[in-house]
């Protein structure tokens, strides 16, 4: 998601470059919203699978069995991830 972020103002940013026309400048300042969005998100996604892998580690070292959420950090990333889709769509339909 990270990476796909900061392809996405690469993108627009050569699109703005090439072309400045106020459609483009408006397109690419989106695309800086929407890409540091996805940096965040999968910067917290990463660090959140990491204490959920470490915690699942300590439990099999004392012998426990792990136990299953409810909301699995695949479901809440997905749900974040269509929230902040939403709301940049909105963001290009709305102008």
């Amino acid at each position: 998601m990270a990476t796909f972020g900061v392809g996405l103002v690469g993108f627009f940013r050569s699109l703005r470059q090439n072309s400045p026309t106020p459609e483009t400048i408006r397109l690419h300042e989106n695309a800086i919203r929407f890409g540091i969005a996805l940096v965040v998100l999968g910067t917290f996604a990463t660090v959140l699978a990491g204490l959920s892998h470490w915690r699942t580690l300590d439990r099999l070292r004392c012998g426990e069995t792990p136990a299953l959420s409810h909301w699995p950090l695949s479901i809440t990333v997905a749900m974040l991830l269509a929230i902040v889709g939403l709301s940049s769509l909105w963001s290009l339909l709305e102008q």
